[in-house]
């Protein structure tokens, strides 16, 4: 069984609140070299990601047009990636001919509410959210849905009873801890000791958690894995010092893993300062100041998630569901979201653009609404 240690360290000194679990580890053992089949394993799950992206999520035509005069409200919390995802929706909701919106909410739990209590009131034809968690508006999700109107919810991991569509739900963001963990072994010729950054505040954080945790104790038992949280209000501030902390407390440490590489801005200079070097850097939903990093070799790998797609692809499925017609399988199931490791070789575009796996996305898209 893998060695797991968890790090509580949100509000506390992190050096002193390693916990061991499981067998335990005293992060000095001499590293155990890996199994030829064990790195078979991962490199047959990373390969049909490396150089290429994933398949293209939707397939299906739209069957009819949207009524004139759609309206889809998208709830806006200031986080970078949410903010981003309102920008890259725009074209879409420009091409299809709908009049995309944002309300604006605080990260505080009132602030959440009061915006979907707004949507509510507004009766927009869907409702489109990014990575905030369903419980912060559990009664007005159960409004929305008693008026029957769609809520398309990006990045989180209500269940299917909840009436959320969660075109990149559970199912995607498992599949990142796996892919991430076996690049770690494909990668690798000896067990790693390495530590998952997560957000817990981000309704996904437990389906990467699982994923990684679940694939690297199955493909490598010696590996260790801490775990350690990055508060959210620390990410583009303060998430840096934390994190040079942690690695100084735990010197053992050779592969940093990120739930999402929002958490990394500004971390390469600090690493410089602090002296840290030989830690692979296996990032995760990339912004572009993350690619602008790998292109200059201050990171190891990127898991990309193209955003473009999803942007595209949610206001598809808003029209869609606003249209009643049947959704995709791979929408339904939470799994279509397009992965593509990227190294710094592969940083052959404008890292300030994005990443973007189909940059012929709007012609896709138009041919499926037959535009």
């Amino acid at each position: 069984m893998m060695r797991r240690r968890f790090a509580l360290g949100a509000t506390a000194t992190l050096a002193g609140l390693a916990l061991v679990a499981g067998c335990g580890s005293s992060g000095q053992e001499t590293a155990t070299a890996l199994s030829v089949d064990a790195q078979a394993k991962a490199k047959e799950l990373v390969g049909p990601y490396e150089g290429r992206p994933g398949a293209f999520p939707i397939t299906e035509r739209l069957g009819s047009p949207v009524p004139p005069g759609t309206r889809i409200a998208y709830i806006d919390n200031g986080n970078a990636l949410v903010s981003l995802i309102f920008r890259l929706m725009q074209p879409a909701a420009k091409e299809l001919g709908v009049d995309l919106y944002a309300v604006r909410a605080g990260t505080s739990a009132s602030g959440v509410q009061a915006a979907f209590s707004t949507v509510v009131q507004q009766r927009p034809d869907a409702v489109i959210n990014t990575a905030i968690d369903p419980a912060l508006w559990d009664n007005q999700r159960k409004q929305l849905i008693a008026e029957g109107i769609p809520v398309v919810s990006l990045g989180t991991v209500a269940p299917a009873s909840s009436g959320l569509v969660q075109p990149n739900g559970a199912a995607a963001f498992e599949r990142q801890g796996r892919l991430q963990a076996a690049w770690l072994v494909a990668n690798n010729d000896k067990s790693v000791e390495a530590v998952l950054y997560e957000h817990n505040e981000l309704a996904y954080a437990a389906a990467v958690k699982k994923g990684f945790e679940s694939e690297l104790d199955k493909l490598c038992p010696d590996c260790t894995a801490r775990v350690v949280q990055i508060p959210i209000t620390e990410v583009g501030n303060k998430a840096p010092e934390r994190i040079v902390s942690d690695l100084q407390a735990h010197p053992d440490t050779r592969a940093v893993v990120f739930q999402s590489s929002a958490a990394a801005t500004g971390l390469p200079a600090k690493l410089k300062v602090a002296g840290l070097k030989d830690v692979q850097i296996v990032g995760a939903n990339p912004l572009p100041t993350n690619l602008q990093y790998l292109k200059d070799k201050q990171g190891t790998v990127e898991l990309g998630a193209d955003l473009n797609t999803l942007a595209w692809t949610a206001i598809d499925t808003a029209a869609r569901l606003i249209v009643g017609q049947k959704l995709q399988p791979n929408v339904v199931k939470g799994d279509a979201l397009v992965h593509q490791f990227l190294r710094p070789e592969d940083i052959t575009f404008d890292p300030t653009r994005g990443f973007s796996a189909y940059p012929d996305v709007a012609e896709r898209f138009k041919i499926l609404w037959k535009r």
